[in-house]
């Protein structure tokens, strides 16, 4: 039986160390690519339409896009980092930071970019991102899990029907163009990036 070969190397570290004998980035570098990530998720936080209970924000995309393009271990540990610095109290989350506000009508969102971060960055760890219908695929499933966690949480605090009402239905036609969007660039990247290492 045949198992499937893992490459953990993102286009980051394939544009970056280009023919280095090196084939992933130092801890350092790998550090400051997840620090990187991390304020990338903040930001997208920040840019927001104020809906109740539950804001649209960039967030998603900026999830889909992290671990698309960086695999499976530095989008989770971006995600990670930015999830412990809300939980302690700074205010990366959308309205501000806490614990309290990851048991609120938002939290379940918050962890489901985490979970999202793992099955989509596997799926870019099996190069799934360097084709169109495969990265609109893994970031369709990922879209389900941040949605499935958001809508499971928000349906204990305030009912299904109107978790589905105020936290699915005014998200689902913009996540889509946001998806369509991401899965259209991301083969780009990957291209250009073996262009640029061609002319080095």
């Amino acid at each position: 039986m045949n198992s499937i070969k893992l490459s953990r190397i993102s286009w980051i570290e394939t544009l970056v160390l280009k023919n280095s004998s090196k084939e992933h980035f130092s801890q350092f570098t790998s550090f400051i690519t997840i620090a990187i990530c991390s304020f990338l998720l903040i930001l997208s936080a920040k840019i927001k339409v104020d809906l109740y209970p539950v804001p649209m924000t960039l967030q998603p995309l900026a999830v889909l896009m992290i671990a698309m393009l960086c695999g499976r271990n530095i989008s989770v540990a971006a995600v990670s980092l930015y999830l412990f610095q809300g939980m302690v109290g700074i205010p990366v989350f959308a309205f501000g930071g806490g614990l309290p506000y990851l048991l609120g009508p938002t939290g379940g969102f918050l962890f489901g970019f985490l979970f999202a971060s793992i099955i989509i960055g596997e799926l870019a760890d099996r190069g799934w991102g360097k084709q169109h219908f495969k990265s609109v695929f893994a970031m369709l499933i990922g879209l389900i899990v941040i949605y499935t966690c958001g809508v499971f949480q928000l349906s204990i605090l305030k009912g299904f029907d109107f978790a589905i009402i105020n936290g699915l239905k005014p998200f689902i036609v913009g996540d889509l163009y946001k998806l369509i969007l991401a899965a259209l660039v991301l083969p780009q990247i990957w291209k250009l990036v073996h262009k640029v290492n061609k002319l080095n």
